[in-house]
C-alpha cells in the first residue's frame, strides 16, 4: 500500500485495520501523523453527536418527510407543464455544439478539495522519492526543487490525467504543484476560485498548476518547476 492508497482508506474508515493499512502507517511518519489526526477528528465528532435526542423526534421526522413528498409531487406536476417546451429549446440550443470539458485549472481545484489533509504535512521528503514519482508519468527531471513535503501520482479530474500532485510548505502557507503529463495549455494564466489563487502555464509536455491562499510564492517556485522539468 503507497501513500495515495493509504489516504484513500483513512479517508473512508480512519479505523481500517487491514494488514497493509496497519504496516503502511507504521512505515510512514507523515501517514501515521494524518492517521491521528483522523482518529483525532473521529473522537471529536463522536463526542459533539453523543445528546439526547428531542422528545417527539420521531413525530417530527415523519411530519419533515411527509412535507418533503407533498412538496416534491407539486414540483413534478409544475416540471411537466414545461418539459416539452423545454426539450425543445434545449435541441435547438445544442445543434452543432459539444459539451465543454472542465478546464484543468478547475479539475486541479477539485482535487485538491478531495485531498485538503496533505497541507498540513510538513517534513521534507527525499528527492529520490519525487523523481520516482515523477518517472512514473513519465517524466524525467533535470533536478528536484527543496522543500516538498508530499508526492504522489494522483490521477486528477474526471478523465483521471496522470498527474503528480505534491506540497511545498513556504512563509505565506503550503503551495500545492500539480504537473498534468498528459495534457498541455496553450498559454500560462492566473485565476481565483473557491478562496485560492493559481497559476496554470505549459511546461515541457504537460501543465504546471499552482494553487495557494497566496501568490506570493508563485513566481519563485515557477522557476524551480522550469528548471527541473524543462532545464
Amino acid at each position: 500500500m503507497n501513500c495515495v492508497e493509504f489516504r484513500r482508506q483513512l479517508a473512508i474508515d480512519p479505523q481500517m485495520t487491514s494488514a497493509d493499512f496497519v504496516q503502511h502507517r507504521a512505515e510512514c511518519p507523515r501517514c501515521a501523523e494524518a492517521h491521528a489526526r483522523a482518529l483525532a477528528f473521529e473522537g471529536d465528532l463522536a463526542r459533539a453527536l453523543n445528546v439526547a435526542a428531542p422528545a417527539q423526534l420521531a413525530e417530527a421526522i415523519l411530519l419533515a418527510q411527509t412535507t418533503a413528498e407533498r412538496r416534491r409531487r407539486v414540483n413534478l406536476r409544475r416540471a411537466s407543464m414545461f418539459a416539452v417546451a423545454a426539450a425543445l429549446v434545449l435541441g435547438i440550443g445544442v445543434v452543432g455544439m459539444r459539451a465543454e470539458a472542465k478546464p484543468l485549472s478547475v479539475q486541479a481545484v477539485e482535487h485538491l478539495e478531495s485531498e485538503q489533509e496533505v497541507l498540513a504535512l510538513t517534513a521534507p521528503i527525499a528527492a529520490a522519492e519525487v523523481a520516482a514519482t515523477f518517472a512514473k508519468r513519465g517524466v524525467v527531471l533535470k533536478q528536484v526543487p527543496d522543500g516538498i513535503s508530499f508526492v504522489a501520482p494522483c490521477p486528477v479530474g474526471a478523465s483521471k490525467h496522470r498527474s503528480v500532485h505534491l506540497v511545498m510548505p513556504t512563509t505565506d502557507g503550503p503551495l500545492t504543484v500539480i504537473y498534468v503529463a498528459d495534457q498541455k495549455v496553450s498559454a500560462a494564466a492566473d485565476f481565483e476560485r473557491d478562496g485560492l489563487r493559481g497559476r496554470s502555464l505549459p511546461l515541457g509536455n504537460g501543465t504546471l498548476i499552482l494553487l495557494a491562499k497566496s501568490p506570493a510564492e508563485f513566481d519563485r517556485v515557477e522557476a524551480l518547476w522550469r528548471a527541473a522539468i524543462s532545464g
